[in-house]
């Protein structure tokens, strides 16, 4: 498990990553973490920025099934999850550390990972009505996909439900409420690692260049390699 926990958190305020959500203090990550034990999960890596790893190997040090790594500086989730991935031996599975998937979502990534096609890497799928906040308008990435394959992935901005019901983007556009979307939740298969590395190596060296997850999977879309849609009744 590649745990993406490297975000600044800029209009949270604070690094929500580490918010205490539950009774015992658990952040939304350490729900995924034991989600993802539960279902089989050998290891995970939780890649944060440099100015929280000192904390992060403190809050983990007794756990010796999770390593953290850093990201230096802050060039993206694809960025993000090549750091997570790197040396790492097999599938992986990468998941936001600021969204609660659900166990029901983890068990999903879980079967795949162990079970699906050795070729196939997956998105874990929600229905876009699930994943909306009444408390502002949220950037979701939709999926296209024929016969349970995904063939596209577009980055869309604003989201909100309005008064009368319906599910516009910043643009006024509708959308339908059972539209799927990635909220990052991936399984990757070792390959996926070798094209990080590929698009790092060709990225431009400014730091405005990122390099963000939805673009390595079109990237990778774009080179054919094939992606099973996982759909989870998780909201």
């Amino acid at each position: 498990l590649v745990i993406l926990a490297a975000g600044s958190s800029t209009r949270f305020g604070r690094p929500k990553q580490w918010e205490p959500v539950g009774p015992k203090g658990e952040a939304v990550l350490d729900i995924t973490l034991r989600d993802a034990f539960a279902f089989g999960c050998e290891g995970a890596r939780i890649v944060v920025r440099p100015s929280h790893a000192d904390m992060a190997r403190e809050r983990y040090r007794s756990n010796r099934l999770v390593k953290i790594v850093v990201q230096p500086e802050p060039l993206g989730t694809g960025h993000a999850a090549l750091v997570g991935m790197e040396h790492a031996v097999g599938t992986c599975i990468v998941a936001n550390g600021d969204d609660l998937y659900g166990r029901e979502s983890l068990r999903i990534a879980m079967e795949h990972a162990r079970d699906g096609l050795a070729e196939e890497h997956a998105s874990v799928a929600f229905d876009l009505g699930r994943t909306l906040s009444p408390s502002g308008p949220v950037n979701r990435a939709a999926c296209s996909n024929e016969d349970d394959r995904l063939v596209g992935i577009e980055e869309v901005i604003g989201l909100r439900r309005d008064a009368d019901g319906e599910i516009r983007d910043e643009s006024g556009r509708t959308r339908k409420s059972d539209v799927h979307v990635s909220m990052n939740l991936w399984v990757f298969r070792e390959q996926f690692g070798t094209l990080l590395l590929e698009m790092n190596r060709g990225r431009a060296p400014v730091p405005a260049a990122e390099m963000g997850l939805p673009d390595a999977v079109r990237h990778a879309l774009a080179a054919g390699h094939a992606f099973r849609v996982l759909r989870t009744p998780d909201a």
